[in-house]
């Protein structure tokens, strides 16, 4: 079965308004020192911001450097502020590991922890979209269930998605909404089923991903291993050091982020083996050369 390649995130999302609202015109550790940064946003409470963004206490902002970019920003409230460090490590993991996401940060403004969001206009969500027939937005959920298994965020809903078209009238499936993963939790939480692909879950939430078992099927190894590929270069220095950053408002910053660097990597390595165990190979011929494949290539 033929498919798209898909690591090449710049090249793939085409539009350079689009690749400026999803950060991809800068590198990966420029990303990480801005989004690291107090005070890089500012509160601008002239800014209109969605109906549904408001009524849950959300306020606008702008990026300081870049007034253009707009950001949707909360203050932290109990437990919201260890479930935004997971979702800005997650984050930053979905950058590193090709995948479409919206930037999820915690930050400081004028002394107060926020967290923040970049806005996304002009989208809508995956529920409305018949996701289950057309390749284009089936190949990128199927991807992006790697990367929530590894993360144990065990309610991904068609909710937790936005489709944006590009110009050349492509679906573009953004990762949202990462307060429920879990990178903290020592045991496997999601454990691959042993007489047949899938999954099952300590929580009972519905979803892992919108789309059922048999779909992964359709597929083989070397289709799941564009994906596979970018985790499995993850290191121990590397999470450490993104840990740190993520965490550096925690008192237990270096307890937590090493937990979180040893249970990513043991993740990888069981949903990997699980795939490869369960998926059978396809020859790469059946690759669709799209001339995808060179941002973040050296990371």
């Amino acid at each position: 079965m033929s498919y798209f390649d898909y690591t090449d995130l710049k090249h793939f999302v085409h539009d350079q308004e689009m690749i400026e609202l999803l950060c991809y015109d800068k590198t990966f550790e420029e990303l990480l020192e801005l989004f690291t940064k107090d005070d890089f946003l500012q509160i601008d409470d002239r800014m209109s911001i969605p109906f549904f963004a408001e009524i849950r206490d959300y306020r606008g902002a702008i990026e300081v450097d870049s007034p253009d970019s707009k950001w949707l920003v909360k203050p932290i409230r109990g437990d919201d502020q260890i479930e935004t460090e997971m979702a800005m490590i997650v984050y930053f993991i979905d950058i590193f590991t090709q995948s479409l996401s919206v930037p999820a940060i915690l930050t400081k403004i004028d002394g107060t922890l926020y967290r923040a969001t970049k806005m996304i206009m002009k989208a809508e969500q995956l529920s409305g979209a018949n996701y289950t027939v057309y390749p284009e937005l089936q190949e990128q959920l199927l991807l992006d269930m790697i990367n929530r298994w590894i993360y144990c965020d065990e309610d991904r809903n068609p909710n937790n998605y936005l489709i944006r078209y590009n110009s050349k009238n492509q679906n573009l499936i953004l990762a949202i909404d990462f307060g429920n993963c879990d990178l903290l939790a020592e045991e496997i939480k999601i454990k691959g089923l042993a007489k047949e692909f899938g999954w099952q879950r300590k929580e009972k939430t519905r979803y892992l991903t919108p789309l059922k078992s048999e779909h992964f099927l359709k597929y083989g190894m070397d289709f799941y291993e564009m994906r596979f590929r970018y985790f499995e270069k993850l290191t121990d220095d590397f999470l450490m050091t993104l840990g740190l950053k993520a965490l550096r408002f925690e008192t237990e910053k270096e307890r937590y982020a090493q937990i979180i660097t040893k249970n990513i990597l043991r993740r990888i390595g069981y949903v990997h083996k699980y795939f490869t165990a369960k998926i059978p190979s396809v020859h790469e011929e059946n690759v669709v050369d799209s001339g995808m494949g060179k941002t973040f290539q050296s990371l």
